[in-house]
């Protein structure tokens, strides 16, 4: 892999560029301690004498830890979830299979469903952020496909994962809005025809003005859907919830746009924590709000492995219709390994493909070291080894992936 020069860009197709391959940098200490970890292993596999030289791992192997920290992915199986700290080795399984590194901004992308055409723009802190808070649009595209394709909004957009996979099923995002501008940086990058607004919800008026905004920007005609994901951190189990924190009540001006344009379907993704927050109350207060704008509501927890992402990420999506009708989950292309396990009497597994791994996903992109890598490069398509790969490269559609995926 070299660095491209503009000269070579020219001479090249677009599809031999590859974009944000480019590994955290580690510290002495935790590349000795990425040495230590086998394949499929974690912090249990770190011998003491370089433990103790870690007060994080010293508290781990006190009192237990997860069997995710210090992971070491395998080649095998789909991912655990990557999340915005894939840059730390003891923070999640994020150590490259047979290389000793954590995996790239690239390699991570891949492994949420990003296409190779997708460019991460801004700081690489800030990429992890974009890639990690993102829902894979592979599981998007899924959703997407169980509502009739039209026009559509995507608020709390992120880089634009929920976007890309609304596109992919054939729906067109007209406007998308995020506070975070080197995220809507992103998203514009990626979504050119897309109309990209950088707002913040908790600002009294914000959402009569954006509603205006999207108002101008579907020029008269039907609005399909509006989507988003309202920030999650006040739902998710990995913390406590605080009633207070504003995060956590940008559902009210979500709900406001929705009722000054009362589009035909309403799409509303977050953490599966929030079924269960406050004995459930969150989740039925949303969904009584949608009811009474006349909205039929339906809520699924997808596995994204079982729509060929190749990670274990679970998210629930609530969906309103104003159109009648429940709108049922979409059908699972591939088996989810716990799901195998639960059913094993009732599923018969060779009806569906078995989920996408790490190996299939990332194992033809070129080695590089811990903090090595270049944001663009050139990288030859000779080195393919999956559908998959062929999947993201964009040589194959996804029709023919799961054609061939499931041979």
């Amino acid at each position: 892999m070299g660095i491209a020069t503009s000269e070579s860009f020219n001479e090249l197709a677009s599809e031999n560029l590859l974009y944000n391959h480019v590994s955290p940098k580690l510290s002495d200490l935790d590349m000795e301690v990425v040495r230590s970890v086998r394949p499929g292993g974690n912090w249990k596999d770190i011998p003491l004498n370089v433990a103790q030289k870690s007060a994080r791992l010293r508290q781990i192997r006190a009192s237990g830890g997860r069997t995710t920290y210090y992971g070491r992915l395998s080649e095998n199986l789909p991912s655990y979830t990557i999340n915005t700290y894939f840059n730390r080795p003891g923070n999640g399984t994020f150590i490259h299979p047979v290389q000793d590194r954590l995996i790239s901004i690239r390699e991570a992308a891949r492994l949420q469903s990003f296409p190779d055409s997708y460019r991460f723009l801004g700081s690489t802190s800030s990429m992890y952020k974009q890639i990690g808070n993102a829902i894979p649009p592979l599981l998007a595209r899924a959703i997407g496909e169980q509502v009739k394709r039209g026009q559509v909004v995507d608020l709390f957009a992120g880089a634009g994962g929920l976007s890309e996979g609304l596109s992919q099923a054939g729906h067109s995002v007209i406007l998308a809005s995020d506070i975070n501008p080197k995220m809507c940086e992103t998203h514009k990058y990626n979504h050119p025809k897309s109309a990209v607004v950088c707002s913040d919800l908790s600002k009294r008026n914000s959402a009569k003005e954006l509603a205006s905004q999207i108002d101008d920007a579907v020029h008269g005609k039907s609005l399909r859907m509006i989507a988003g994901g309202p920030p999650c951190q006040g739902f998710s189990t990995a913390g406590k919830w605080d009633s207070h924190d504003v995060r956590n009540q940008l559902f009210i001006p979500f709900m406001e746009i929705v009722e000054r344009l009362m589009p035909d379907y309403v799409l509303i993704e977050n953490v599966p924590g929030l079924q269960w927050m406050k004995n459930g109350v969150v989740l039925k207060n949303m969904l009584s709000i949608l009811r009474g704008l006349d909205y039929s509501t339906s809520a699924h927890l997808l596995r994204a492995e079982e729509f060929g992402v190749p990670q274990r990420r679970r998210r629930l999506f609530i969906l309103g219709s104003r159109q009648g009708e429940d709108v049922d989950p979409p059908p699972a292309h591939f088996y989810s390994l716990e799901r195998g396990k639960r059913r094993s009497e009732t599923l018969h597994l060779d009806e569906l493909a078995s989920p996408v791994s790490v190996g299939e996903a990332i194992m033809d992109l070129p080695p590089i070291n811990s903090g090595s890598g270049e944001h663009v490069s050139i990288y030859e398509r000779n080195g393919h080894q999956s559908m998959y790969q062929f999947l993201m490269r964009g040589q194959i559609t996804w029709t023919r992936f799961l054609e061939k995926r499931a041979k």
